[in-house]
């Protein structure tokens, strides 16, 4: 885990200046809690009991933290007493964002044991393995994913004992609501009862070295890794990433609670940071089996007491719905979903003004998209940037109404963060202001590494620094820019091209909702450019008309080769371009 970097060091940093001035007031005497993970759940426990933690219309389920607290101890008790659930045992969750998957988090959190993230998008060889590879013991799903779990049991090829079930839309009903529990059968059990009253005995956590989670890569080149997680990651994640939101860090109490106050001006229209404590409201709609959704759209919301409302699926027409409904305050995914929102034919009848910040991330922001965006919610869009390696926080446009944005940007380092760019051959020299290099980075939020995977986490972890592959240049504020993935990059008769720049500018024309860039083998240049494109509807444009529109603003070299029109592109579940399935198409 690389350490935090020298105070004095981060304050002679360009970026420093653009920090609102409660965070730089606080820099130097502020020290990172050392708590467990579930200590969030307990704080907002004890500072907004009533505040109201889940809103899940399907199921008539509306609890508080209280509430929310109550149900995740019992459940935790439970494990321990009926599962013999010990500290540092791995708990798998194969589920979408359903209330069950959040009062299971925090009762495996509190019994001591490893969340397991399993995507359930994932077919059964791919969960097989992951289960395998980070010895899980008990998974939870969902009723949809049992017959694939008894086929995993059968095949007897993991570790796995014990599968507890969910149903969905059921189990959290009023009991007057609720259809006739499943029974019991040889290593399957309900999710009503695990539920126990028996008292629960908390095991203590080493924080800096204890595993709160083990989320696993997209496996995008080979198998997926396990990303360790220590609950001093994510809690440090949680804290330097809503700094964004809120201008403060938490206090802690004389008990180790954090203490998570309101600027009086944010609680009134002239507001300068969109993030009430205790108040707001968040879609949860990246997947809480993504860095993204576990700690954005989870731990940082129980963090920040608001009432979450969980998302199972992204459909466009359910998050308007309960946007309109519910007065959402807090939204955000990948761009993709302002992009598919922007493409409505009656996006001029939908009322979005009570987002206060939609945040985006996953995938670069074209500059289009984000700024035709923000004309549409009450508040701010902030783009950032990280990756799974560094439990998602990683840099931040800042969201107070005052801050310096600089739209394309993925904002500057996160308090207690350093940033750099160097050279992307050998990784050892640090590049100019403005020039290409490899981004890497350091702080409490880096990972412990790659579960049982040495060799790939010495190569992630270079003298305390972590490698990210991704290509970026810095300005000479201390903006970064992703320009490229060092995967990604097309080389075209020497010249490298990176496929953001080309599809910022085909992001310009009025009659493009959504494309990718790629690059395709060529005989006598290389690779040349081709790029996917979905049209917005009722927009008639050829891709000749495409190419000449990017090919008039671009230098001669980066050129557009070939431009295909699609229905769609291939998307992961939590909305990233998959590249190499077009590039399977070429």
């Amino acid at each position: 885990m690389a350490e935090i970097t020298d105070r004095k060091t981060l304050a002679q940093m360009p970026w420093y200046r653009f920090y609102p001035q409660p965070i730089r007031s606080s820099l130097n005497d502020y020290d990172l809690p050392e708590v467990p993970l579930y200590r969030l759940l307990e704080s907002s426990t004890k500072y907004y009991p009533n505040s109201i933690a889940v809103v899940y219309e399907p199921a008539n389920f509306i609890v508080s933290y209280k509430d929310l607290y109550s149900l995740s101890k019992r459940f935790a008790a439970g494990l321990n007493h009926r599962f013999k659930l010990a500290k540092g045992d791995r708990v798998a969750i194969f589920s979408r964002n359903y209330p069950e998957f959040l009062i299971a988090m925090y009762g495996v959190l509190m019994a001591g044991g490893t969340y397991v993230a399993c995507n359930p998008i994932l077919t059964k060889d791919e969960v097989t393995y992951q289960l395998a590879d980070s010895g899980s013991r008990i998974a939870i799903v969902s009723d949809d994913a049992k017959a694939m779990f008894k086929d995993i049991i059968t095949g007897n090829m993991t570790a796995l004992q014990q599968v507890i079930v969910f149903n969905r839309d059921n189990d959290l009903k009023p009991t007057f609501l609720r259809d006739e529990p499943a029974e019991s059968e040889p290593s399957f059990h309900p999710f009503m009862d695990v539920f126990s009253d028996a008292p629960l005995d908390k095991p203590a956590i080493d924080p800096k070295t204890d595993l709160a989670g083990i989320i696993y890569t997209a496996g995008t080149t080979g198998v997926p890794k396990g990303v360790m997680v220590s609950h001093y990651n994510a809690v440090s994640s949680c804290l330097l990433y809503y700094s964004v939101y809120t201008g403060t860090f938490p206090a802690m109490d004389h008990e180790g609670f954090l203490v998570c106050k309101n600027h009086s001006k944010d609680l009134t229209d002239a507001w300068e940071f969109p993030m009430r404590y205790g108040i707001d409201s968040a879609i949860a709609a990246a997947p809480w089996t993504h860095m993204m959704g576990f700690i954005a759209h989870l731990h940082c919301s129980v963090m920040a007491a608001i009432t979450i409302f969980p998302l199972p699926e992204f459909k466009v027409d359910k998050v308007l719905e309960m946007i309109r409904k519910w007065k959402i305050s807090f939204a955000g995914g990948a761009p993709q979903m302002m992009s598919m929102i922007l493409s409505r034919p009656d996006i001029d009848e939908q009322d979005l003004s009570s987002i206060r910040v939609w945040t985006t991330g996953g995938a670069p922001c074209p500059v289009a998209v984000g700024t035709a965006f923000e004309k549409r919610i009450g508040g701010i869009i902030t783009e950032g940037y990280s990756l799974t390696e560094a439990t998602m926080s990683s840099t931040k446009n800042f969201a107070n109404r005052s801050a310096t944005r600089k739209w394309g940007s993925i904002g500057v380092p996160l308090p207690f963060t350093e940033v750099k760019i160097v050279d992307a051959e050998t990784g050892t020299q640090e590049m100019p202001v403005d020039t290409d290099g490899e981004l890497i980075h350091n702080g409490p939020q880096v990972a412990l590494g790659y579960l049982n995977k040495p060799e790939e986490t010495a190569e992630m972890l270079r003298n305390g620094w972590l490698y990210t592959g991704d290509i970026a240049r810095m300005d000479a504020d201390g903006f970064f820019r992703i320009t490229g993935r060092k995967k990604d990059i097309i080389i075209y008769k020497g010249y490298n091209i990176a496929p953001r720049m080309i599809e910022e500018v085909i992001y310009e024309h009025p009659g493009v909702s959504q494309c990718a860039v790629v690059g395709q083998k060529d005989d006598l240049a290389g690779e040349i450019p081709v790029a996917f494109v979905t049209l917005k509807e009722e927009a008639a444009i050829t891709p000749e008309e495409i190419a000449a529109f990017v090919n008039d603003k671009v230098a001669g070299y980066k050129k557009v080769r070939k431009v295909i029109i699609v229905d769609k592109l291939p998307m992961s579940g939590f909305g990233k371009v998959l590249r190499k399935e077009l590039a399977k198409l070429l």
